[in-house]
């Protein structure tokens, strides 16, 4: 898979990464919470570009759940992309499918 990750001020570069590989970055929040980084997914025929930060406390405005952990943790798979969320019923951690990849 090729990522290509970028902001309005950071240009993250494009990055080829092997199955189970992680692309990591860390920044400090712009002041009035107006952060917004993208990514463009490629795998193979598959791609796709979206908003994978623009909310410091859901990681993606819409998606409900706080990120208690301070990090926005995402995962690539053949049916589309998952964001780890917190069910504060159970206390614990899963992957929510956000997005199919067509």
């Amino acid at each position: 898979m090729t990522i290509h990750c970028a902001s309005k001020n950071d240009d993250l570069g494009y990055h080829d990464l092997a199955i189970n590989q992680v692309f990591n970055w860390s920044f400090c929040e712009a002041i009035l919470s107006r952060t917004l980084f993208f990514c463009h997914f490629w795998w193979g025929s598959k791609e796709k570009v979206f908003d994978v930060f623009n909310d410091p406390y859901t990681c993606v405005k819409g998606t409900g759940n706080p990120n208690i952990l301070t990090n926005c943790k995402w995962e690539a798979r053949a049916d589309g992309f998952y964001l780890e969320l917190f069910n504060s019923t159970s206390e614990t951690y899963y992957m929510y499918h956000y997005l199919e990849w067509s």
